[in-house]
């Protein structure tokens, strides 16, 4: 167990709440003792960190930056403890009196020494502090597919072979997964809101798994689950913000050391018997920047998120997309709990976030994979998160059912009005506990998720194209689509509603939404989406256009006796 203490400042903003510890530290203390838990793409699946992946590009400004020693960065790291490391965060008050606001002290952290760890062994640590957090988890399955790929992932491969079959049994891989999840019934879906950690436990247990049958602990990575990235997660202090400051002054100090007069202090010294390790930690230290930390003494996770939401979306805005994949994927049901208000009330569009995550990564929902999360690894061309989230409002909040076309008439709000209170789907609303039908109908995992998703599937199996990214109705790909994307997307769902209104339709059931659908749709012709619209050098989503494909959409479906024009969708209404 390595030690480090620094002199430090504790002070707390209000009475009632939490002491922060204030002191400054070595970048590469620092980053001895601080993880970086990263959200990152791993083929389909993510990890459950919540900082983004380092930009490239910043960090080398950022180095740029360092190279000044005037230099200087004020606003300090935001650090935080966590519960179940490797280690430990103690501040320890100097004798003397005290203000009921601040007090001096030491800062005392203790560290396990991980990078002496094999990767079985991070790996079954990172697997005991999920099952901690969540700890219904130690009685899931881990899916057998998962098994298989990963041991066939092992198979031993000639050097020269290895690099160039890597991607293609990585793919096998991923679309393997992708077919497993697909079989497995349709509750695995929904026993947990948190879905996504019950992924990440399956993804490292699996490992566990195989490492141990094959006996094979020396490797550095397993499927793109490396010694480092598991380190990060094991840290007894976590980096909430910061994450880029800190690597660009870690790689400042070893550029600075790389050159003399380091460079020759150190070939001395090693000369001299001194363990290379040691002198390197040694100089790079001497040469690494001392940075300021605010170290928050508080080890639930649910409090980091809230810190790292909150600064990001109150001082330095991140992405909507990347924003409610953090809030929905990072914490458990019980975790989020305990913060949820908290988000709320700092206007985090909390609910907004959760149910448009679902939608966007369930393997039942057309929508999966289909969709930006704000993840570096992420192919482009994906729908909007922006875009998701106004469709999912359409069906959960009923409203926005609107026509470009029309001035008024929101067709979601009318439907719910006249009819949702006597639509079987929501009869049993009282018996869930709920305060009335609507209630019921827009709770996070109410009988709107699956009407939704029921919708969404037939009018894609209906009126366009998942096989063939060429075609003009592709499933994806909303630059070239003419279906697959915001303003045919809206004009679709608002077109349904105003469908129900007509014939004064009820929703009793999912499965009943197929039917309701085909018959919307009976007399539409299913190439209408899959001609060339005449579409270059024309916006999309401008009002004009939008309203001519709204009301060339709605004329055609009610009186669908042949097909408009191509050239009338480039045309802009007035």
């Amino acid at each position: 167990m390595k030690t480090y203490e620094y002199r430090a400042v504790e002070v707390r903003q209000t009475p009632s709440g939490p002491w922060m510890v204030l002191f400054s530290a070595p970048a590469n203390e620092i980053d001895a003792w601080a993880g970086v838990p990263q959200k990152r793409q791993l083929g389909e699946r993510e990890t459950t960190g919540f900082q983004r992946e380092v930009n490239a590009k910043r960090l080398e400004s950022l180095k740029e930056f360092y190279s000044n020693p005037d230099n200087v960065v004020q606003n300090p790291l935001l650090c935080a403890s966590r519960q179940g490391a490797q280690g430990s965060a103690t501040f320890i008050s100097d004798s003397e009196a005290q203000t009921e606001s601040s007090r001096t002290g030491t800062l005392k952290i203790e560290v396990e020494d991980l990078e002496s760890w094999g990767l079985l062994q991070l790996l079954k640590a990172v697997k005991t502090d999920i099952e901690r957090r969540a700890p219904h988890l130690k009685d899931q399955p881990i899916p057998p597919d998962l098994i298989i790929n990963l041991k066939n992932s092992l198979t031993e491969q000639p050097e020269e072979e290895a690099e160039s079959e890597e991607v293609a049994a990585e793919e096998t891989a991923e679309e393997e997964e992708t077919a497993a999840a697909e079989e497995q019934p349709a509750a695995t879906e929904v026993i947990f809101d948190e879905s996504h950690i019950l992924e990440f436990w399956q993804d490292v247990a699996a490992r566990v798994q195989v490492l141990e049958e094959l006996g094979n602990g020396s490797r550095d990575e397993i499927q793109k689950f490396t010694k480092d990235a598991m380190i990060s997660f094991l840290r007894p202090l976590v980096v909430v913000d910061g994450q880029h400051r800190l690597r660009g002054a870690v790689e400042m100090a070893k550029d600075v050391i790389a050159k003399e007069p380091y460079l020759s202090l150190i070939e001395k010294e090693v000369e001299q018997g001194a363990s290379p390790e040691e002198v390197q930690r040694k100089y790079e230290t001497q040469a690494a920047r001392s940075l300021p930390v605010s170290l928050l003494l508080h080890a639930h996770p649910a409090e980091h998120v809230f810190q790292f939401v909150v600064v990001n979306q109150k001082a330095t805005p991140i992405g909507r997309a990347l924003l409610g994949t953090i809030v929905s994927t990072s914490l458990s049901d019980a975790e989020l709990e305990v913060v949820s208000k908290r988000l709320i009330a700092a206007g985090i569009p909390l609910e907004e976030s959760r149910a448009a995550a679902f939608i966007a990564r369930s393997p039942s929902s057309p929508f999966a994979g289909l969709v930006e999360r704000g993840l570096m690894a992420e192919k482009g061309d994906l729908l909007p998160w922006s875009v998701l989230v106004s469709l999912v409002k359409i069906f959960r909040e009923l409203r926005g059912g609107k026509l470009y076309h029309e001035k008024s008439n929101d067709y979601a709000d009318i439907w719910r009005d006249r009819h949702l209170a006597s639509s079987g789907i929501v009869a049993d609303w009282a018996e869930k506990n709920f305060d009335n039908e609507f209630a019921y109908w827009r709770s996070l995992t109410g009988p709107w998720r699956a009407v939704f998703i029921a919708f969404w599937t037939q009018v894609r199996d209906k009126l366009a194209k998942r096989d063939n990214d060429q075609a003009w109705h592709y499933w994806g790909s909303p630059r070239q689509s003419n279906v697959f994307n915001k303003p045919s997307l809206t004009i679709l769902s608002a077109d349904f509603f105003q469908y129900l209104c007509d014939v004064k339709a009820t929703i009793d059931s999912a499965e009943s939404v197929t039917a309701l659908v085909d018959d919307w749709l009976s007399q539409v012709d299913p190439d209408y989406f899959n001609r060339d619209w005449k579409l270059q050098n024309v916006k999309k989503d401008s009002p004009g256009i939008r309203k001519t494909w709204s009301q060339t959409w709605v004329e055609y479906r009610k009186n669908p006796t042949r097909l408009p024009r191509q050239e009338v969708y480039r045309k802009p209404a007035t």
